[in-house]
């Protein structure tokens, strides 16, 4: 397995990636207690939801099969699931910008991993929100045409120029995508998980853009002038010839 995340090495996400499964199995044991409170299982389940999802990036970032990925999101949305059917529709307010975030990455994860239609579907109906944002909108029509149009962009920074660049051709296109990329990494300020690289507390999991990469793979976009960035999961777009799809 090639790692392939720049930041850290290959052991760390190794040891990530068991460590997680460890907190996992300990956060579901808790979960299925009797004796738990039902405000504490509430927390525990969306805390259980977010871990598998970084789980999933984890296993990303350490270099494992895309076969393997897609089991993983498998479970990321059983865990969305189990909280919304206990919460409601606090895990996905799009008021708050790691849920957006997390709306975002679960669809383009969807997509470019090619997980089947029915579980996007569901995944696209415990996200909800539909009319709400123009990126998230464009995104499920990417598999799922027909959402009701909006303009609105809830977070013009730092998706505007991504946006824009979807209606944009040729080298106006191109342009666009670079400019989001040069501020995507500082556009992400308010993300929870910003700047985890550098602390020895926090879990570092990547800093992927797959919002992009599944823009790029459904529309045919040319990603010459950014296939290198540190960003942008290319091998998800196109796997390579005798590669770890």
């Amino acid at each position: 397995m090639a790692l392939r995340d720049r930041i850290k090495p290959k052991q760390y996400f190794d040891e990530q990636v068991r460590y997680n499964a460890k907190t996992l199995d300990e956060f579901r044991a808790i979960i299925a207690a009797r004796d738990t409170e039902p405000v504490h299982r509430e927390q525990l389940r969306y805390a259980l939801f977010r871990r598998e999802l970084e789980q999933l990036i984890l296993r990303y970032s350490g270099g494992e099969p895309i076969t393997i990925l897609r089991s993983e999101f498998a479970k990321a949305i059983h865990s969305l699931e189990e909280y919304q059917q206990q919460a409601g529709t606090a895990a996905n307010d799009f008021g708050s910008f790691n849920a957006y975030v997390y709306a975002l990455w679960i669809i383009s994860l969807g997509v470019l991993l090619d997980v089947d239609d029915e579980e996007l579907r569901r995944a696209v109906k415990d996200l909800d929100n539909e009319g709400r944002d123009a990126l998230f909108d464009r995104l499920v029509a990417l598999r799922f045409p027909g959402r009701a149009p909006t303009t609105t962009l809830m977070y013009p920074k730092p998706y505007e120029p991504l946006l824009r660049a979807l209606d944009a051709t040729g080298d106006a296109r191109t342009t666009l995508i670079l400019r989001f990329l040069a501020f995507y990494y500082d556009g992400m300020r308010d993300a929870y998980w910003y700047d985890t690289h550098l602390s020895d507390d926090s879990c570092y999991f990547g800093y992927w853009c797959f919002e992009l990469a599944a823009f790029v793979k459904v529309l045919g976009i040319d990603d010459a002038a950014f296939a290198d960035s540190m960003f942008y999961p290319r091998d998800l777009v196109r796997p390579p010839a005798g590669g770890r799809s």
